[in-house]
């Protein structure tokens, strides 16, 4: 009998996961798979989604400002404080998540001045959120891989959204930074060799975007692979 799976989507702000998100969810409903969907960060649900919330909106300082193992910590604890709703979807069908710890690996990393300091940091989060937190770990994460020209063109687009709530119609201080965007898709990249962690590029080799279906059909076996998979 197959193990439920936990499937995890990350990518850059701007890269079109949310797309993707809806294009799996469409395929899992369509095969008739039992899931359950979650969205990282946790906004409004508990004190650490809300700490986020002010971290992100620049109420403790801008991204250079602010010490990293503090942001690690809370975006850990946020994600530790739903694990119970997170062990029992497992328990009931596939979980898909939009974000989790591999976006704290990467985001986090890249605040740091030097590779050997993001690989420690990186190493720091991963043993406290899947060793000490016992957090899940993921059957299946999925890095979609676009390049920096398109996130910068995609960033300078109004985002509007309920997902955007968070923010209270202020900027992202995440967003307004290409570079530290740029950095933090080096450290996606870097953390190619996890168990389950796959990146998929989003455009060909002449830079011309994929569209969402075609990009979705690129991974699609990949993810029916996993889904159908026994112990």
């Amino acid at each position: 009998m197959s193990k439920n799976k936990l499937i995890v989507l990350e990518g850059l702000d701007g890269s079109g996961k949310s797309t993707q998100t809806q294009l799996v969810k469409d395929y899992l409903e369509a095969n008739n798979f039992t899931y359950t969907y979650f969205h990282f960060p946790m906004y409004g649900h508990n004190q650490f989604s809300d700490m986020i919330s002010r971290f992100l909106r620049g109420e403790f300082g801008n991204v250079n400002e602010v010490d990293p193992y503090f942001v690690a910590s809370i975006y850990a604890m946020d994600q530790w404080k739903f694990k119970p709703e997170l062990e029992s979807a497992l328990e009931t069908g596939h979980v898909l998540l939009d974000r989790y710890v591999f976006s704290n690996l990467a985001y986090q990393g890249a605040k740091n001045q030097t590779s050997f300091h993001e690989k420690i940091i990186r190493q720091w989060i991963y043993d406290f959120s899947f060793k000490f937190l016992n957090m899940p770990y993921p059957d299946l994460t999925i890095f979609f891989d676009v390049p920096i020209i398109f996130i910068e063109e995609r960033l300078k687009e109004k985002r509007l959204g309920e997902d955007r709530r968070y923010l209270e119609g202020k900027s992202d201080i995440h967003e307004m930074d290409i570079a530290y965007q740029s950095k933090v898709r080096d450290n996606y990249l870097d953390l190619m060799g996890y168990e389950g962690y796959k990146i998929i590029e989003c455009c060909d080799e002449k830079l011309n975007i994929y569209n969402p279906t075609q990009l979705f059909f690129r991974y699609s076996g990949l993810l029916n692979k996993v889904l159908i998979n026994s112990d």
